[in-house]
């Protein structure tokens, strides 16, 4: 049986394991989509801009050179080379179509055919135009009489082309009275590519690196976010597997009793089936009321048989109830209330009544003979029951409410701690985080079959539909404290 609960154990993990990475791959795969996405259009946006801004930099910087160079009277090497080595341009000049020397300089990597072609034709917008040598060109912009192209060599290197043409030096006289420009240069002007792609591909590097610790970040995020979804079913599900497993083992014991005693048959067995199945159909009920309790605290609801409780008839109630069964275990049962009337309660009678049961029988079973358990309530304003329930909105109400009842000098909201005090072995700290859990018994040893650990599970869930509170503390001088708090009807 251990081996098989243990592989049962083993499963369920691993299921659970399974569920979690599946969650855990599905939350970051949609984040991480969104996230790539996002960056791909951004990245695209941004590099549009850059190419732009680029091109719009490159067009405004040969516009000024064209201006500066039309000034010039006498264009030199030195001024030329000047211009290429600071904006790391490749600058060639035609003359009445006669090339100038300064073309032949050997950082010039433009060949004769690619020039002699980008002179004598120019493309349309659409259009592409391709060499034998694989090299290509196609118009990005034009204006009257300049011309920005595009140009890929077929080694894959790529330069924006500037072509113009020029008018060198002041019209004369003559050409003045006749309106003629003085004689033409042509001025072809090519930039390359490089720093610019160098610019991108680092941008890209980064988006990546950016994008690569934004996944890893959203990966340990899915992980930690659906490890916190899953854990409360996780325990859920535990506290069933634990539910059933001790409900099997209480509901196993009664009934080898009954069938020992059905093959057996002898007539002094008859009682012992009886008691058996008493016994079966106490834990039955309890089970039940249980389920009804959790089904009711569960929907925010309060109990359906809602009634005006005066609480102190219903501490005498359970007083006289429980004194005959303290009188035969040789217990002191003690009640104590305020000289004041208790203050009124809505709720189901029936049910307190139960509860007050349950903690005055868990008292009288862990007190030995010569002890004492004490019955006492006491009345609080409800800003200290709202404390006590450890409820900050309850407080806030509460104290609200007081307020204005105080400026209207009438008394407050109330809430009543009912306590039930023995001077038994008391509860261990571990045992207390315990002690309203299903089939919990603080004491391994204690062979009272008529307990089944259900008692304080049940009191705490007619406390909690009640809209109260039930706490277990030490009791000074040994034992325990159970304190039940409810909110009471208003004083006037």
């Amino acid at each position: 049986m251990r081996n098989l609960n243990n592989e049962n154990f083993g499963n369920e993990q691993a299921l659970f394991h399974a569920v979690h990475r599946r969650l855990t791959f599905l939350c970051a795969a949609i984040t991480i989509s969104i996230l790539c996405l996002f960056s791909a259009l951004y990245l695209y946006l941004a590099e549009r801009t850059l190419w732009d801004n680029h091109l719009n930099t490159f067009r405004l910087d040969m516009s000024n050179l064209s201006s500066s160079l039309e000034q010039q009277a006498v264009i030199t090497h030195v001024y030329l080379s000047g211009l290429e080595q600071n904006n790391g341009y490749q600058i060639y000049l035609w003359d009445q179509g006669f090339p100038f020397r300064f073309n032949e300089m050997p950082l010039h990597t433009l060949s004769p055919e690619v020039l002699g072609m980008l002179l004598s034709r120019l493309p349309s917008p659409d259009e592409t135009l391709r060499l034998p040598s694989g090299d290509e060109y196609s118009m990005l912009s034009s204006g009257e009489n300049w011309s920005l192209l595009r140009l890929t060599t077929g080694d894959g290197q790529e330069y924006q082309v500037y072509l113009t043409r020029l008018s060198i030096g002041q019209p004369s006289a003559a050409q003045q009275l006749t309106g003629e420009r003085p004689s033409g240069v042509t001025l072809l002007v090519a930039s390359s590519s490089e720093h610019l792609r160098k610019k991108l591909w680092q941008q890209r590097l980064r988006f990546v690196l950016i994008d690569l610790a934004g996944i890893l970040l959203l990966i340990f995020f899915a992980s930690f976010f659906t490890r916190k979804v899953l854990w409360p079913l996780r325990e859920s599900h535990d506290r069933q597997i634990r539910f059933v497993a001790d409900a099997s083992h209480e509901l196993r014991t009664p009934l080898a009793v009954i069938q020992a005693c059905m093959h057996a048959r002898p007539p002094a067995y008859e009682q012992t089936i009886d008691q058996e199945c008493a016994r079966m159909g106490r834990l039955i009920e309890d089970l039940l009321t249980l389920s009804r309790l959790e089904m009711v605290s569960g929907q925010g609801n309060l109990l359906p048989e809602r009634q005006d409780v005066d609480l102190d008839t219903l501490l005498l109630t359970v007083y006289e109830q429980m004194e005959l069964l303290a009188s035969q275990k040789k217990i002191r049962l003690h009640l104590q209330l305020p000289p004041e009337s208790l203050p009124h309660i809505r709720g189901d009678r029936h049910k307190l009544e139960q509860l007050l049961s349950i903690l005055l029988q868990n008292a009288l079973s862990y007190t030995l003979a010569g002890g004492k358990v004490i019955l006492s309530a006491e009345v609080h304003m409800s800003s200290k029951a709202g404390k006590a329930v450890n409820n900050s909105l309850r407080i806030l109400r509460a104290f609200h409410r007081h307020a204005k009842n105080r400026r209207q000098n009438v008394g407050g909201a109330y809430a009543v701690s009912i306590r039930v005090t023995d001077n038994g072995p008391g509860i261990s700290d571990a045992d207390k985080a315990h002690i309203f859990e299903r089939f919990y018994r603080a004491q391994r040893s204690h062979t009272d079959r008529s307990h089944f650990g259900l008692g304080l599970c049940i009191a705490r869930e007619i406390a909690l539909a009640h809209g109260g509170s039930l706490t277990v503390r030490d009791a000074e001088g040994g034992g325990a404290v159970f304190c039940l708090t409810l909110r009471c009807e208003e004083k006037t």
